[in-house]
């Protein structure tokens, strides 16, 4: 059980939504749906599955999986046949309407292992409107014994039909130190730890993924650009040119996470909440230079263009590091 333990537990900064869980599982007050709200990267669909294995489990106790009876190793094998997970089929696409018909099969279904059919669909508000349309009919007609439980980082971005029909359940970014502690162990020492929780916004498991993707270049890259589009040293079109084989979403949560830190920087007057070290001198230039103002209208354009990247197929990212890297420029030009 030890080796899988991650695969039926929830992570340390977790308890508390676990407890809420399993208590209502055991009065038997579980509802058919959840929507489990937060920021990517905190680890809510680890959560999810990891609940939907407790609720199969046959032999569950203290408030956890057993991870030997034959359920626990149906799941191990990824094989359970009351267990389903809807994801898009790769990345940057949406998920599909048949994949929702599939789901309600699935859930229409009587469980093969006696108990509970669970669903975890993720993420919620990738769904195109034929997806949650359909989506909408297994809410309001659950299948007997059925557990649906969506995931979304972006729940402004779904219907309001579905969260109406689906119990909240929160989950926040864990205490800086609790994100340390798990993250530490894959670092190579503490301080790489601690950058990648910064860059990841204090999203251990957004860190974990930019160690394993080998982010730290293309961070130590960015910031180099940077410094030299703000110096003036080379034009935004050139670095733009540069950045098209760097993920889109990535540039714009880092550049979000430095708008955020200067902005908060410029209104305090503190240090502190300039937390990228590497970046500290440039971005305190920036803030002044730029004043609160500005700097969370940038902010804003930032989340937004975020927000609009999973609905476009033929995304032209030369375009768009053009304009992240000329609004950047601007941000240090004297205010007319």
């Amino acid at each position: 059980m030890q080796e899988n333990k991650s695969l039926f537990e929830p992570y340390a900064w977790q308890d508390v939504q676990w407890r809420q869980m399993t208590e209502r599982f055991a009065d038997g007050r579980l509802a058919h749906a959840y929507l489990m709200r937060g920021a990517a990267g905190i680890g809510k669909l680890d959560f999810a599955q990891a609940f939907g294995r407790y609720v199969l489990c046959q032999d569950k106790a203290d408030g956890r999986s057993c991870g030997h009876c034959r359920s626990c190793q149906l799941n191990l094998a990824g094989t359970h046949p009351d267990f389903l997970l809807i994801e898009p089929e790769s990345s940057g696409k949406g998920i599909r309407v048949d994949q929702i018909r599939a789901l309600i099969e699935f859930s229409a279904k009587t469980a093969q292992q006696g108990g509970y059919r669970v669903v975890v669909l993720s993420p919620a508000e990738s769904m195109n409107t034929n997806a949650a349309n359909a989506l909408l009919k297994c809410l309001e007609e659950p299948g007997d014994n059925t557990l649906l439980m969506l995931v979304s980082h972006q729940i402004s971005a779904i219907l309001p039909t579905i969260r109406s029909r689906c119990q909240l359940l929160a989950f926040d970014k864990p205490d800086e130190q609790d994100a340390l502690n798990w993250l530490m162990p894959l670092c190579d020492d503490a301080e790489q730890a601690q950058n990648l929780l910064t860059l990841s916004g204090g999203c251990p498991l957004g860190a974990r993924t930019y160690l394993e993707d080998g982010l730290e270049k293309q961070l130590a890259r960015m910031q180099k650009d940077l410094g030299a589009v703000t110096r003036g040293e080379v034009a935004p079109v050139e670095v733009a040119l540069a950045w098209q084989d760097f993920e889109p979403v990535i540039v714009l949560e880092w550049l979000a996470g430095w708008s955020a830190e200067m902005a908060g920087y410029v209104s305090t007057s503190d240090d502190a909440c300039i937390r990228s070290q590497s970046m500290a001198k440039m971005l305190s230039y920036i803030a002044k230079k730029a004043g609160a103002k500005r700097l969370l209208v940038f902010h804003a354009w930032l989340l937004q263009q975020k927000s609009r990247l999973s609905g476009q197929v033929n995304l032209n990212r030369q375009l768009l590091m053009e304009a992240v890297l000329f609004r950047w420029l601007q941000l240090t030009m004297k205010q007319g």
